[in-house]
């Protein structure tokens, strides 16, 4: 090995976050805090010392945590799920902790203490895929915890994560207690193209598929978010399957930049045929059509979505048919 090549190992690791965080924050600082130290201390660290774990990072309400074995670090992440979901049983909704928690097993280097690398990074980037209360995995997770421990997920196919060169398998556990959606068949990525061009696009996942063909949720549309520019082209965000996260932290979907705006502020989701908007705890809110969001809401065509200074409109386009093996043959022919 060359003087200058770094260590390297693999190991499972651990990114879990605090929902809410920053308006829980503002309504009381000192409490929160608080009861996150208590639960760090009470369930969490208890969990990780149990499972041959280790934190290596702490990032305000976020950390990072190394294990031995993916097995390890998901039966990790699943006791602290339930033991945090016991505790906030009783409580009110502005005194529970509540974690989204991803894992994944992969080649991480190791610099001074610290852990670096794309294991890390995508053990980070599936954390605000995770539903509150709930668990995302990477494929080689459950692939290597299969017939080792009773796995409940849905899995939601390959995905193009923020920064992350290739395509990854995700999975994602709901919070205990809760049942698992009807998985569909797994697919290679596919750009789904809108009617027009965009000036900017995320990789899009298809949201519903049969053994062959490719179906959005709604036949023959595309449901799309429009992000209003003050100078320039506006940027054009199609929707898929997988929940859409919206905020100034470097793993959302769509990060928008702004001090009113929280780490995780709101997400849109596709249930079924229809778009839903859900605010993430903000501090400062989310606003449809000038409304502050209190609950889950469907989006209508045209709705305007204000987050923090940035607006965003909702649409559905249509999209264009696929084209056959077929008429692509015919028509290299002809020319």
């Amino acid at each position: 090995m060359a003087a200058d090549e770094p260590d390297r190992r693999i190991a499972a690791i651990l990114a879990a976050d605090m929902v809410g965080f920053s308006r829980l924050m503002g309504v009381d600082e000192i409490g929160t805090l608080t009861r996150l130290a208590n639960a760090r201390r009470d369930v969490v660290d208890p969990a990780i010392s149990r499972h041959r774990g280790r934190i290596f990072k702490l990032m305000g309400d976020g950390m990072l945590a190394e294990f031995p074995s993916a097995v390890l670090a998901l039966r990790c992440a699943m006791e602290i799920q339930r033991d945090l979901g016991e505790q906030n049983r009783d409580l009110a909704a502005d005194e529970q902790v509540v974690l989204r928690i991803g894992v994944h097993q992969g080649e991480v280097i190791l610099l001074d203490g610290d852990l670096l690398g794309d294991g890390v990074n995508l053990a980070a980037r599936l954390e605000p895929l995770a539903e509150p209360g709930g668990i995302c995995i990477s494929g080689r997770v459950y692939e290597d915890a299969t017939g080792k421990m009773t796995i409940a997920a849905e899995d939601l196919g390959e995905r193009q994560l923020k920064n992350i060169q290739r395509p990854v398998r995700v999975l994602r556990l709901p919070p205990p207690g809760q049942s698992v959606p009807p998985t569909l068949p797994a697919r290679p990525p596919q750009a789904f193209a809108p009617a027009f061009a965009p000036a900017w696009r995320a990789p899009a996942e298809p949201a519903e598929e049969s053994e062959r063909t490719m179906v959005r949720v709604s036949p023959g549309l595309t449901h799309m978010l429009i992000v209003n520019a003050p100078e320039g082209p506006h940027r054009h965000l199609p929707l898929d399957r997988s929940p859409l996260t919206i905020g100034r932290a470097a793993s959302c979907g769509l990060v928008l930049d702004g001090t009113d705006i929280s780490r995780t502020h709101c997400q849109i989701e596709l249930r079924g045929a229809v778009a839903t908007l859900v605010d993430l705890n903000s501090t400062n809110g989310t606003f449809l059509n000038g409304k502050r969001v209190q609950a889950p809401t469907p989006l209508e065509p045209g709705a305007s979505i204000m987050v923090g200074g940035h607006t965003i409109t909702y649409e559905r386009v249509a999209a264009r048919p696929p084209v056959s093996d077929e008429t692509m043959l015919r028509h290299s022919a002809a020319k």
